[in-house]
């Protein structure tokens, strides 16, 4: 029936509104581009109906991001690609650098009188990104709808322009509209030398006339095991929308309700197996203009298969060979990491953590911020995402969001290595990714740390590059770098690529916070038995140490201090602190005689 109904929709096409001519609305060639620093944040539409109207926008207006001009824009030479209105190629508009990330630009027209938007342009991306564009839409520019990931301008292969195409027809939000905005997401940029060029891009549309088209459906994904969201391409009538015999599954699925919000039908089904395809066969579902839908089977999978499922960290990592520590490139499949792992390390910038269980370790980079929100300690499980060996070093970017921590303030112990064994890499390949420890340690060097630096350390006569400030908004960053010996504690990081440059592949330990830098300390207090009860505290605490404590300071998992009180009587008041976990630092006479751990509740 999928041919039958596509011939329908042809036969329309011949018949409706879609035999008339396409209409140019707006064109921009960026004929004379100024490159960086000097790149325009915004532009007007050279030619088209709504030529000197019609905007392209990088300056934060329209819903648009703020891109910098002297470091994420310039200009490079045109393509001929898309060419129109008698232009040569001269420039292009590229958006450069890794810092570019989740930056957005912005199309803003009138499709007033006008239906079935089409966007084309010539675009060309670099080996390094940025490899991710999502596509997103609204009339007020604030709301928007994200479309599909079907609607993708990102070439197939780097380094050549190609003709790349917006159909947005059947996307009736946007029709006779007296503004639309089209909002574009970068992302996947791997360095500061990646860029996405963009060329002669046309928006055009069709006159406007009668609605003709039965409704589509453009995505189904399976929710969880009992439900299913099926996404159509416009507004639906309500009552065959939500009417459950209009939606058919097979391998003894049954559909049992289905709720409507606009054109995105939610199912509720018996329980999917996870693993198994399905097919789901929509029928008789119309628009708000009554145009019914002949039968079309749309066929998905729920979960992973079998052989993707895996027990723990260790088992992943075996999936995917990741000893070419030459490029980067990813495994284009999709894993379910579905036992226990702790988190070991989070932070802000592209939403990366690390991940740990008994068997090993594997980092989360997950600029889209798919998994979701979780803390150093908390546990989780039920993991899905793909792998990607970055010059060496596996990671792991999630596919779909994960539950509630199922427990917090789990520790996970840090291996204890040397030096020495921090330069073999035979040694550390077993260990990529956890938490490991070098004990008494100096810095060669002086000054302050500075992200995607390297440092040097030395421990018994033995010196090594080892240090490497990977997280970038690690609050240590721009801090002194310290002169006195101490343990360090981080994550075992290896990569052939700092920045731009590519030096000899190697491992490094990658502080988290300023509180790695203070294990000698921590250590200290593990072996002289300071008690801190009740801990988990909710108001007061009581210390008994060796030496009666006269001086308590208190400092977050950050390292930043929150409290300094005196102590009287063993007893201090912890009741005006947050809910979280802090480091405690005693104190008799200035000196210090311990530290602790606290959990407030």
């Amino acid at each position: 029936m999928r041919k039958f109904y596509a011939l329908c929709l042809c036969l329309c096409v011949a018949l409706g509104i879609s035999a008339q001519t396409l209409t140019n609305l707006a064109y921009f060639p960026f004929t004379g581009n100024a490159a960086s620093p000097n790149t325009p944040t915004s532009y007007m539409a050279a030619y088209g109906a709504q030529a000197g109207t019609a905007g392209l926008y990088l300056d934060g207006t329209h819903g648009s991001s703020v891109w910098l001009q002297a470091s994420e824009l310039t200009a490079n030479g045109g393509s001929t690609l898309n060419l129109q209105y008698g232009e040569t190629a001269d420039k292009d508009l590229a958006t450069i650098n890794n810092s570019a990330n989740g930056k957005s630009i912005v199309f803003h027209f009138s499709t007033t009188g006008f239906q079935n938007v089409v966007l084309t342009m010539a675009a060309r991306r670099s080996a390094q990104g940025f490899n991710s564009t999502e596509w997103a839409y609204s009339t007020d520019g604030t709301n928007f709808t994200t479309l599909p990931a079907t609607f993708s301008t990102v070439p197939s292969a780097a380094a050549n322009y190609e003709l790349q195409t917006l159909d947005f027809n059947g996307i009736t939000a946007i029709e006779d509209q007296a503004n639309v905005y089209l909002r574009c997401t970068y992302d996947g940029a791997q360095s500061a030398s990646a860029s996405f060029r963009i060329d002669n891009v046309l928006i055009a549309a069709y006159p406007a006339g009668p609605d003709v088209w039965a409704p589509t459906v453009s995505t189904v994904v399976p929710n969880d095991s009992v439900t299913v969201t099926v996404t159509f391409n416009e507004a639906l009538d309500a009552t065959t929308a939500q009417t459950a015999a209009n939606y058919v599954m097979d391998n003894n699925v049954t559909v049992s309700a289905a709720t409507l919000n606009s054109n995105v039908v939610t199912l509720t089904t018996s329980p999917m197996t996870e693993g198994n395809t399905y097919t789901l066969i929509v029928n008789n579902v119309e628009d708000i203009a009554g145009n019914a839908m002949a039968p079309d089977t749309i066929v998905f999978s729920y979960g992973v298969s079998s052989e993707f499922v895996c027990a723990n960290i260790a088992e992943l990592r075996s999936k995917f060979p990741f000893t070419d520590n030459s490029a980067a490139f990813n495994d284009n499949v999709e894993y379910k990491l579905e036992g226990e792992v702790i988190v070991t390390a989070v932070a802000a910038y592209n939403n990366q953590k690390v991940i740990q269980d008994a068997t090993g370790a594997i980092l989360i980079y997950d600029p889209s911020g798919v998994l979701g929100s979780y803390n150093v300690g908390d546990k989780i499980k039920d993991v899905y995402g793909t792998l990607t060996n970055y010059w060496g070093f596996l990671e792991f970017k999630p596919t779909a969001p994960c539950g509630p921590a199922i427990d917090i303030f789990q520790d996970v112990t840090p291996l204890t290595i040397t030096l020495s064994q921090l330069a073999d890499n035979n040694f550390m390949i077993d260990h990529q990714a956890e938490l490991i420890q070098l004990e008494d340690v100096t810095f060669t060097g002086t000054g302050t740390f500075q992200v995607l630096n390297t440092y040097e350390l030395n421990q018994n006569g033995t010196t090594l590059t080892a240090v490497y400030p990977y997280f970038q908004d690690a609050n240590y960053i721009g801090s002194d770098i310290p002169t006195n010996m101490l343990n360090i504690r981080g994550v075992n990081f290896a990569t052939s690529k700092i920045g731009n440059n590519h030096p000899p592949f190697g491992y490094y330990i990658v502080p988290r916070t300023t509180s790695d830098f203070l294990a000698v300390a921590i250590r200290d207090y593990e072996e002289n038995g300071v008690a801190v009860y009740p801990n988990p505290a909710v108001d007061n605490i009581r210390i008994e140490t060796e030496v009666p404590v006269e001086v308590i300071a208190l400092y977050d998992v950050n390292g930043k201090r929150v409290m300094m009180a005196e102590v009287s009587d063993n007893t201090v008041s912890v009741a005006g602190l947050p809910t979280g976990l802090y480091f405690a630092r005693l104190y008799v006479q200035n000196r210090q005689v311990g530290v602790a751990k606290i959990v407030k509740q």
